[in-house]
């Protein structure tokens, strides 16, 4: 185990702790491949992503950046930035304005903030610093949000405006989303359906012997990164199937969990994870909460789940 200068470098390591599966991997050489297959193709090949939250879909879009960052050059006594990829989240309520100066401001345009100018010009501007910044790669994220949230229907502007920008830039989009934004796609003919061809899916380990014995297979992986001496045994009999069912088999719960459970036994200098103690800890803090936060409707929280883990 990798040796540390004080619990706090301890309790950080966990959160670097990436355990990825056969659809990660394959979602993240297929968004990858989005690029070459441009190239070869002379158009943009766009791909897309589907998940819930909680399956790796922040996670997968960070590493890629990681790996594309941007830098800075010198072009005619001039420092520009390179930005390989675009990232921006679609706002909610999404409008072609609203989106398009949201991207301006994650390419550095210093006057997005006034929000002037038509959405024709807007565009214009933003199809401008696309090729100067030498955008490779879009990543549109939270595409869901091309639907309506009250009337549920497609934004079709949007859609035509996205077809229109990826016609004239010739970089290949890649769209994250919910399940539901597969919907999106299906407007005006396929237009726009057909440009993004590589789909990608990020699901929860089924709920059949099959799937709990490799979400046994990823607590070991885990269990072997974690910062404790002592071995937690998280893919036992007992407590891997109570971890399987009490998280839905998703991955964002799971690590959700574990990070707190190793956080606390780091804290109370303890070589391994102890479900029941977290639990404890994790409880008193609930019951601490104000009323009115305890009216509000509430996904599955670490509370719930440490409590499904301890009955």
């Amino acid at each position: 185990m990798e040796k540390f200068e004080n619990r706090f470098e301890q309790i950080r390591s966990i959160n670097n702790i990436v355990i990825t599966s056969n659809e990660f991997m394959t979602a993240f050489t297929g968004i990858q491949d989005c690029v070459k297959r441009s190239i070869s193709f002379s158009e943009p090949v766009g791909s897309m992503l589907l998940a819930e939250g909680g399956l790796g879909k922040t996670t997968l879009c960070k590493t890629i950046l990681s790996l594309m960052p941007r830098t800075e050059k010198i072009e005619k006594d001039y420092k520009k930035n390179i930005i390989p990829v675009c990232y921006v989240e679609v706002p909610s309520p999404a409008t072609v304005k609203s989106l398009a100066i949201t991207m301006l401001k994650e390419l550095g345009d210093p006057t997005y903030e006034n929000g002037y100018g038509t959405t024709e010009y807007l565009t214009s501007r933003l199809i401008y610093l696309l090729a100067q910044c030498e955008t490779k790669l879009i990543f549109l994220d939270e595409f869901h949000h091309f639907i309506d949230r009250e009337s549920k229907k497609v934004l079709v502007t949007l859609c035509d405006w996205l077809k229109s920008l990826i016609v004239n830039t010739k970089i290949p989009v890649v769209l994250f989303g919910m399940p539901i934004s597969e919907n999106i796609l299906k407007v005006d003919n396929w237009q726009l359906s057909r440009r993004f061809n590589y789909r990608h899916n990020l699901v929860p380990f089924p709920q059949d012997e099959a799937g709990l014995n490799l979400f046994r297979g990823f607590l070991r992986e885990i269990e072997g990164q974690l910062p404790l001496l002592g071995k937690s045994n998280l893919a036992g009999k007992s407590l891997s199937e109570r971890i399987y069912y009490a998280t839905d088999g998703t991955i964002g719960h799971v690590m959700t969990l574990i990070r707190k459970g190793a956080t606390y036994a780091i804290e109370h200098d303890s070589s391994c994870i102890d479900m029941e103690a977290s639990y404890a800890q994790d409880r008193e803090s609930t019951e601490n909460q104000s009323y009115s936060n305890k009216k509000k409707k509430k996904k599955k929280s670490v509370s719930d789940i440490n409590k499904m883990l301890t009955t």
